[in-house]
């Protein structure tokens, strides 16, 4: 018998029946009765909500209450999509998912997938209700709750049409923002972890900080190696353990299981979006509306809905996934940040790291034209070369004297330590507009063995800074986010051949070629893979290619000039195996499109959900402004409405992080 992770067909459900499910009211004959179910469900259903409502109204909130109130586990899981307010604005649902979807039974542990939306500005009834714009923001193990809450509008912002919804036009689309948490991840359950309560984690965490990255010190490389090994094996031993489900969510939250819950999250739209109509159409009183031909325009195509998608950095592993296996499914789909699937399933990781040392280049240059007036660590003049080498010099210097930080008002003492800087350096990268200035803050204080700058950001980014709502020593204490970096982890190591037993010889000598390939993040990129190296589980199925397809509608494809980790060539290598698809080069430095604003890449993006429309081959858009807001570059121009609405989603974009495995 082949591997449960070998590429079997059998090892592999069909996702097209994925969606079958027994309907209710099956062999109606005859319009009329139709009609009268239809109706007649769409009453109960209203009543049914009501009555769900009434019953649970005291926890949840209504769309102006403050979203701290908002509990998700007073949403009772449904195989449905029931969407109930929450937050200010958003709508939330738990759809009741197989943990196994290879199951044909019936039975086996349930997943509850935590969904969010914001509403389209106009009602499914309306001709310009586009759909569902679908989003995932990266990881492994970033939360699509999270980024739609704190970003969702900025992205309907750029999807939509540039026409106020009030307008007479006919045209344009407006569309719904919906996100999930995926498997094993912040508010979706059960969640996953590989400690037995918060406290440990805690003490891990602090312990590994301290000890240092790969490459801080001659000990480091042998120190991580047992620090992985005993992680390793702790994720296997509590998941063999668990006593508190029929199956262990660990071998179940690799990306070929959560595109099935992506492909059944479209079709509970499709559904939902009939009943929505019918739940309207009973209470209009617009006795002009075409009823039939608003049915006909929303009816559920069983078995056959499609996905509207936007995927960042991981994001665009899930969404070239889904395309490659479902390629009947996709009406529009743009892959920014680009992953190379085969090299991501290999679980080398070789292909991402050719512009890193570019990227940081970039740095030194922007901060030489910018100047000390806006650019701290450019005082004393001197040549991109010679910032480079002040800042090798300080990471040399930082390994053998770190710098002691006396206490503040509201943090203890601390040290500046290479690691330390090393993994501030990489963040900038992912994102320059947003850290390239606090950056040069930083290296400017350094050089004067100052670290108060930086121990402060250390303080306030740390991830248990907020009170705990349970006790953090009770294994039952389990907060939605805190496990997020070992759930995005398994993803990883079940995605890719399993690596338990490999030899550390061998292990250092991948680590040197990550290093090789750049020295500004080649230490960090090791230690994604070294976390896999005693990890046991497997995944119960996967899908390792081939990454092709004669997708429904050509997909997007969207890279930067200098990505630290996602380099363009990455979405030419992916583009060409999809039919008609086309890349966008965006001119900048940073991990994802979002990293720096242009209005060229957000209006080519909305012309491709309004209408499909792809920009011509060989584009390429230029950036609305540089890192340290270089003087003189901004465009002189004057924005139209619409264009300062975009710039506005635009920067507040620029301040999430796109995540891939750091």
């Amino acid at each position: 018998m082949a591997p449960p992770d070998s590429k079997v067909p059998g090892h592999q459900p069909d996702l097209r029946a994925l969606s079958a499910r027994p309907q209710h009211f099956k062999g109606r004959a005859i319009r009329f009765s139709i009609l009268l179910t239809l109706a007649a469900f769409a009453i109960l259903q209203i009543y049914a909500n009501l009555y769900k409502s009434k019953s649970i109204g005291l926890q949840l909130p209504d769309s102006s209450s403050d979203a701290a109130a908002f509990k998700w586990e007073d949403i009772t899981p449904t195989e449905q999509l029931i969407y109930y307010p929450c937050f200010e604005g958003h709508e939330c649902a738990r759809l009741e998912l197989p943990m196994d979807w290879n199951r044909t039974d019936g039975k086996g542990s349930k997943i509850a997938l935590a969904v969010i939306k914001i509403p389209a500005k106009v009602p499914v009834t309306d001709a310009r209700y586009g759909g569902a714009v679908l989003l995932n923001p990266g990881g492994p193990g970033g939360s699509g709750v999270d980024f739609v809450f704190r970003r969702g509008k900025a992205i309907q912002t750029i999807v939509d049409s540039a026409e106020s919804p009030s307008s007479d036009s006919a045209v344009g689309k407006y569309f719904d923002v919906v996100s999930f948490d995926p498997r094993g991840i912040n508010n979706t359950t059960p969640s996953f972890s590989c400690y037995p309560d918060p406290m440990a984690r805690k003490a891990w965490t602090l312990q590994s900080d301290a000890e240092g990255l790969l490459g801080s010190s001659e000990r480091a490389f042998d120190t991580r190696w047992a620090r992985f090994e005993a992680y390793g094996m702790s994720c296997s031993q509590l998941g063999a353990e668990d006593p508190e489900s029929e199956e262990w969510i660990g071998p179940f939250m690799n990306t070929s299981p959560v595109v099935a819950d992506m492909v059944e999250l479209v079709e509970r739209h499709g559904e939902w979006r009939e009943r929505e109509t019918e739940r309207l159409l009973l209470t209009a009183i617009d006795t002009s509306l075409d009823v039939e031909a608003i049915r006909m325009q929303n009816r559920w195509n069983k078995g056959q809905e499609k996905l509207l998608y936007w995927g960042f950095s991981y994001g665009t592993l899930l969404g070239s996934t889904f395309a490659a296996m479902q390629p009947h499914r996709i009406s529009r789909a743009v892959i920014d940040g680009v992953c190379n699937a085969d090299d991501y399933y290999s679980g080398m990781w070789l292909t991402n790291l050719q512009d890193g040392d570019a990227a940081l280049g970039s740095f030194f240059e922007y901060c030489h034209t910018a100047g000390p007036s806006s650019c701290p660590f450019a005082h004393g003049g001197g040549s991109p070369e010679d910032l480079k080498s002040r800042y090798e010099q300080l990471l040399t210097n930082l390994t053998t004297d770190p710098i002691a930080v006396t206490p503040s008002g509201s943090r203890g003492p601390d040290i500046i330590t290479y690691s330390d800087l090393t993994t501030l350096v990489m963040e900038s990268l992912y994102s320059p507009m947003k850290l390239f200035g606090f950056v040069s803050q930083v290296l400017a204080d350094l050089e004067h063995g100052n670290g108060t700058s930086f121990a402060n950001y250390k303080y306030k980014t740390k991830r248990w800074t907020g009170r705990s709502s349970c006790d953090p020593s009770s294994k039952h204490c389990k907060l939605p986010g805190e496990s997020d970096w070992e759930a995005g982890r398994n993803v990883i190591c079940t995605d890719a051949p399993g690596i338990d037993g490999i030899a550390k010889e061998v292990f250092r000598s991948y680590w040197h070629t990550l290093r090789g390939q750049s020295k500004a993040i080649g230490d960090i990129w090791a230690e994604i893979r070294m976390s896999c190296i005693r990890l046991k589980t497997r995944p119960a199925w996967r899908y390792d290619g081939p990454f092709t397809g004669n997708t429904s509608h050509p997909l997007l494809f969207i890279g930067n000039t200098y990505d630290p980790v996602t380099p363009l060539r990455n979405a030419y290598a992916m583009a060409r195996g999809f039919v008609d698809s086309i890349v966008l080069k965006q001119n900048s430095v940073g991990h994802c499109s979002l990293s720096s604003p242009s209005l060229c890449t957000a209006k080519a993006i909305r012309r491709y959900f309004q209408n499909g429309e792809l920009p011509d081959p060989g584009t390429v858009c230029e950036v609305e402004e540089l890192p340290f807001r270089i003087p003189g570059y901004e465009k002189q121009q004057v924005l139209t409405p619409d264009d300062t609405a975009l710039m506005s989603a635009l920067h507040s974009l620029g301040e999430m992080r796109n995540l891939l495995g750091a």
